[in-house]
C-alpha cells in the first residue's frame, strides 16, 4: 500500500510541475516584452546642439551680493556619448563675454543632469526634449548661485 501512495504522490507531483511550467510559458512573454521595453527606454536623451535662455542669480564676493535676472546664457553640446556629454557654455559676467568648456552626465533617471565647468557644477533636470533647467553653483572668490532655464534651437 505505501508503494501505491508513494507513486501516487509522485504522479501528482509531475500534474503540478507541469501546470507550473504551462504558467510560466504564458508569462514568458510579457516578461519578454518588459525586458526590451525597458532597454529602449533607458536611452538617454539627446542633447547634442544649440541651447539658449536666461538666468538669474546672486553673484558676489566678500559678502556682497548682486541680483542678476534674465542674462542671457547659451549651451552648445558639441558631443554626446550615451550618458556622457561635453561642449561650451557662453555667458556674461561684469560685462564681459565668457566661453568655458564643461563636461556632464545624465543620470539613470533619464532626467537629471550634473555639469563641470572649470570653477563650478550645474546640476539640472531635463524637462523635456527641447528644455533643460540648471542649477550652477561656485565658490571660492566669487560665489554665485544662478537658474539658468534653456530651450533647444530648432534649425
Amino acid at each position: 500500500m505505501d508503494n501505491r501512495w508513494s507513486s501516487w504522490y509522485r504522479m501528482e507531483a509531475c500534474y503540478k510541475q507541469g501546470d507550473t511550467m504551462r504558467g510560466m510559458q504564458k508569462i514568458w512573454p510579457g516578461l519578454l516584452i518588459i525586458l526590451i521595453t525597458g532597454v529602449y527606454a533607458a536611452q538617454a536623451t539627446d542633447l547634442v546642439g544649440n541651447w539658449i535662455g536666461n538666468t538669474t542669480g546672486y553673484f558676489g564676493a566678500d559678502g556682497a551680493y548682486n541680483l542678476l535676472e534674465n542674462d542671457s546664457i547659451s549651451l552648445a553640446v558639441a558631443e554626446q556619448n550615451d550618458r556622457l556629454f561635453t561642449g561650451s557654455i557662453t555667458y556674461t559676467r561684469e560685462g564681459e563675454e565668457i566661453v568655458e568648456d564643461f563636461a556632464g552626465a545624465i543620470d539613470a533617471d533619464n532626467k537629471t543632469l550634473y555639469i563641470a565647468e572649470s570653477k563650478g557644477y550645474g546640476l539640472g533636470t531635463i524637462i523635456s526634449e527641447d528644455e533643460i533647467e540648471l542649477i550652477y553653483l561656485e565658490d571660492g572668490e566669487t560665489v554665485v548661485a544662478a537658474i539658468d532655464k534653456l530651450h533647444r534651437i530648432k534649425a
